[in-house]
């Protein structure tokens, strides 16, 4: 049987690995042997083997026997990862949100001869390849929009949101300012902008703002409009902004009730016991997604759509965006072990979706999964040459 390796053992790191083992004899690295231990209760299939993903010695003698390595750890230590298994020379499927820009790697990437698909989560991840696709079967991009949002399945007050990883996360994403592209050029408003309304198949109406979740898309995806728009139920924005302006997502020290503390260490503290996802007491989550990206095709206005709408998988009593993120992750490292995708080199997903079959392959793998992407298409006909 082929060898994987999946570096960090975290929730989604899970999935990744239990899903590879289908394929593959798996083993997970992570620097916590309590994550290991727990990882290897649940999973008993997998092995496990304590490794810093910043030890570059240790880890490139842990992932010498790989076909193939899949990854999730911190953004933090991702840059740092990544360059460590493209020197060893093994292809590369990575959930690692790390902030610096990972195409400075291609370059290294190629001289290794391997392949790396980078940001292959759900958004960003999916959400690229689809937009990519998009874009592949347009000869002209006018609008191309990301809708998104890990969200509870009903309404759970006072905030109407619950969540299964760090509430500074989240926090992260109402106070970043936002990069968009407006007129074909690149605009960075306020975080929690330009917010309006619109109903989702299957879910209903719910609320979007702009959020800075395009990444490679502003430089790989040529749109005269093109944004990521975070979606949560209608109201929880407005309180949001409330505790924002409150000065509550602060990070600078403040004096509050005599004592010097970090406005956002508090407002986690407080809120993450409000918002944490507690399946056996019977809340479950939402993941949904919409694609849409319009323009020209010959002379028609052609809109390609895909829809998302994924629910808690009772069986497992596993978390949608767990899964719909670590099984992306893991489709993508059987397609590069596969042979499906041959481009040497750091690989935003966006740049792989005109390949058919890839393409059909990650919906089928998916689907496979229960993760069902809709995929529609509405066509104007002779727009161009009636105006």
């Amino acid at each position: 049987m082929k060898k994987a390796v999946q570096i960090g053992g975290g929730f989604v790191g899970g999935v990744i690995a239990n899903d590879m083992s289908e394929h593959y004899d798996v083993t997970v690295l992570d620097v916590s042997e309590k994550v290991l231990a727990g990882l290897k209760a649940k999973f008993p299939k997998l092995n496990t083997s304590v490794c810093s993903a910043t030890d570059e010695a240790k880890l490139t003698a842990a992932i010498k026997d790989a076909d193939i390595v899949t990854a999730g750890v911190p953004g933090k230590y991702g840059l740092k990862m990544m360059e460590t298994v493209i020197r060893a020379g093994k292809n590369l499927s990575d959930i690692s949100f790390m902030p610096e820009d990972f195409e400075t790697l291609s370059g290294l990437a190629k001289e290794n001869g391997v392949t790396v698909v980078p940001d292959i989560g759900v958004a960003p991840g999916m959400s690229n390849f689809l937009m990519g696709r998009g874009a592949a079967l347009l000869d002209e991009v006018e609008s191309a929009i990301i809708y998104v949002g890990g969200i509870p399945h009903k309404l759970v007050p006072p905030f109407n949101y619950q969540i299964t990883w760090s509430a500074a996360d989240v926090i992260e994403e109402y106070t970043r300012p936002a990069r968009y592209v407006k007129d074909g050029k690149p605009v960075v408003i306020e975080a929690m902008g330009e917010l309006y309304e619109k109903e989702f198949p299957k879910v209903g109406v719910l609320e979007t703002f702009i959020t800075d979740g395009l990444r490679s898309l502003v430089n790989n995806i040529n749109a005269k409009t093109m944004e990521e728009r975070t979606m949560r139920w209608p109201g929880h924005v407005e309180q949001m902004r409330v505790l924002r302006e409150m000065g509550l997502f602060d990070e600078t020290p403040r004096m509050l009730g005599g004592k010097e503390v970090i406005p956002r260490d508090v407002a986690c503290d407080l809120l993450f016991p409000m918002w944490k996802m507690d399946p056996e007491k019977g809340d479950r989550d939402l993941t949904v997604m919409q694609i849409e990206v319009a323009g020209y095709k010959g002379g028609d206005y052609v809109t390609h759509t895909w829809d998302l709408c994924d629910k808690f998988d009772e069986k497992t009593m596993s978390n949608s965006m767990g899964r719909c993120t670590g099984f992306t992750c893991s489709i993508f490292a059987q397609a590069i072990d596969k042979g499906l995708i041959k481009e040497k080199g750091v690989i935003a997903p966006e740049k792989l979706a005109g390949n058919d079959a890839l393409y059909e392959f990650v919906i089928a793998e998916q689907a496979r999964r229960g993760i069902i992407y809709t995929e529609t298409t509405k066509i104007q006909k002779n727009v161009k040459t009636r105006r």
